[in-house]
């Protein structure tokens, strides 16, 4: 996501009034990226003897229900949700509101979805997605990894698994240590396979859609790969860069993906000679034929759909 954030950032002018409210979210995601880095890292010191499987970035289906768990742990004693939450500050867990916030460096208190309830969320859902596929399985269990460098637990509920980044492998030890094998317990690597081939990608819609920015907005014309600079021009059958002078002959590829990951997932001959800045119907017909993508009617009115 944090790329999607900053390919937009770089095709809105830079005295656009998102700009600063893209840099904050920027900022958001790439800390978040980071944070998940460090708790993957992190899970190389986790040693088993029993079978296990460890998952990451873990997306299914329940019908409309869709749930994204950033790790999963499947052993025989139990199932393990693994949440990531990129939260710094001074972190309440209020027992008698069952609120939950954090006060920043400037001593400011926000008020925010308490972590426990998407991962009672992710439990319940992993619970009846099994279920509904008549799969026996061990308890279902979760831990919350707080994975800033910065972050203070003021108060939090002693019956509850959540921990900072350092502390994820000795917590999940004691989750594991807690369970016992049943009987009917599946092999691990049975419900990897189960999960594996049932797994779907979250797709948010199209940048410009999410922050609700006007495609038309955006700066045109094709980017070089080498400087990063839209300053790009097509001489035959090769793209060269105005700045640094670099050569590409499929820079339009770049183009053409931007597009459809800041504007909409399907395009036509018309709006890509916009977005792109090649005038020729021809080439731009050439282009987009090449590009591997699902068509939608005939001549004039084709459309090319990306559905990857």
């Amino acid at each position: 996501m944090w790329e999607g954030v900053k390919l937009l950032m770089e095709r809105l002018p830079a005295g656009h009034p998102e700009q600063p409210y893209l840099k904050k979210e920027l900022h958001r995601y790439e800390a978040g990226w980071k944070g998940e880095q460090r708790l993957i890292a992190k899970m190389s010191e986790f040693h088993w003897s029993e079978p296990y499987e460890l998952l990451w970035d873990v997306g299914l289906k329940l019908g409309n229900w869709k749930a994204q768990m950033d790790g999963l742990l499947v052993t025989e004693r139990c199932v393990i949700i693994i949440s990531s939450k990129n939260i710094s500050g001074k972190i309440h867990f209020d027992a008698v509101t069952s609120e939950f916030y954090r006060f920043n460096n400037e001593g400011e208190k926000m008020v925010m979805e308490d972590p426990q309830v998407q991962l009672a969320k992710h439990i319940r859902f992993l619970k009846l997605w099994l279920k509904q596929r008549k799969i026996s399985h061990p308890p279902i269990d979760g831990v919350v990894v707080f994975t800033p460098r910065h972050c203070e637990f003021i108060s939090k509920p002693a019956d509850k698994h959540i921990c900072k980044t350092y502390q994820a492998v000795e917590t999940i030890y004691t989750i594991l240590e807690a369970h016992v094998i049943s009987a009917d317990s599946p092999k691990p690597s049975r419900l990897r396979k189960l999960i594996e081939s049932n797994s779907y990608s979250y797709e948010r819609p199209p940048l410009c859609e999410y922050y609700r920015i006007d495609p038309r907005e955006l700066k045109t014309g094709v980017k070089c790969v080498a400087c990063g600079k839209i300053a790009v021009e097509r001489l035959f059958k090769v793209w060269e860069c105005r700045e640094c002078g670099h050569r590409d002959p499929n820079a339009h590829q770049q183009a053409l993906q931007e597009y459809f990951a800041l504007v909409s997932r399907e395009i036509d001959n018309k709006e890509f000679r916009r977005f792109s800045g090649i005038e020729s119907r021809y080439v731009v017909f050439r282009m987009l034929s090449d590009a591997g993508l699902v068509t939608e009617g005939a001549k004039r009115n084709r459309k090319y759909i990306n559905e990857n």
